[in-house]
């Protein structure tokens, strides 16, 4: 019986750990991204840019936010970029330049899709840019959690 309510244990903390996410703070995935293709170097023009900043002593992000237009394209582009990992990691392109804990904090926001990877350079193409849009901000969409922003200007 003692060995039954020790598995029993085991396996309701394994299962909270992996339900919270909890474990994907200790995972890191590097991406390695050129910018595309399609854009040509001699046209690029770099609109605005900033730098990630830390929300508290758990949820911290480092490197550059840039916004690259080239051809009529514009492209999110994250440089020498790292972030503290989570669940369910999300990038939005926001008008809000004081992010807080709370989604309203944002104002309007383009909902980019899930995070590449929590290190390295990494390009999210706009559908439409209109300006006004110059805050970057990784957000835990499962617990609604401020990770990292960058304000560009």
């Amino acid at each position: 019986m003692k060995k039954f309510l020790w598995t029993l244990l085991i396996i309701v903390i394994l299962s909270g750990i992996y339900y919270t996410g909890v474990y994907t703070y200790f995972l890191k995935t590097e991406v390695s991204e050129e910018l595309p293709e399609v854009m040509d170097k001699q046209k690029m023009a770099v609109l605005f840019e900033g730098t990630f900043q830390e929300v508290d002593f758990i949820h911290k992000g480092s490197g550059r936010a840039m916004l690259i237009e080239s051809d009529g394209k514009t492209v999110l582009r994250f440089e020498d970029f790292e972030v503290t990992n989570g669940p369910d990691l999300y990038v939005y392109l926001a008008k809000g330049e004081n992010p807080t804990g709370d989604l309203k904090s944002l104002g309007d926001y383009i909902d980019l899709g899930l995070l590449k990877g929590s290190k390295g350079n990494q390009n999210y193409e706009l559908p439409v840019y209109s300006d006004g849009y110059n805050s970057v901000v990784v957000w835990c969409k499962k617990f609604g959690v401020l990770f990292t922003y960058a304000v560009m200007k």
